[in-house]
């Protein structure tokens, strides 16, 4: 399976996305609130045909208090979507955040933006855990 401890999965395949319902709502139950609500969507551009033939890889997810819904394509919806360049992100995604390498995430921030609709502030605080732990499965 893909979440055994060891496995990387390929970033946006139909198993880093299994992983990644999986680790969101582990993380949702743990440390949402009733009556928040926030929801999210992914875009990555010029994304390998294996990913998405279109070359637009997307992903997104819903949290609704201690519940979450999540799902590969894109939602319009969403109360912030990103938008960023497949081959670009994915050192990025690999890269397990701490204050250690923050002068490292700016550096490639700065050189590689990624475009952000909505308000990035609503992003709930626990959802670092999110990228971290997906992080350490991603190949």
């Amino acid at each position: 399976m893909a979440s055994e401890p060891g496995n990387k999965v390929g970033f946006l395949s139909e198993e880093w996305l299994e992983v990644a319902r999986d680790v969101l709502n582990e993380i949702v139950t743990r440390h949402g609130k009733p009556g928040d609500y926030f929801s999210l969507c992914e875009r990555f551009t010029d994304a390998p045909a294996s990913i998405a033939p279109s070359g637009l890889a997307s992903w997104h997810f819903r949290i609704n208090g201690t519940s979450v819904q999540a799902d590969s394509g894109e939602i319009n919806d969403a109360d912030v979507t990103i938008t960023t360049d497949y081959q670009a992100i994915l050192p990025m995604a690999r890269l397990v955040y701490s204050p250690d390498n923050a002068d490292l995430r700016k550096s490639h921030a700065d050189k590689h933006p990624s475009r952000i609709d909505g308000d990035i502030s609503k992003v709930p605080p626990y959802l670092g855990e999110l990228h971290n732990r997906l992080a350490v499965v991603t190949a």
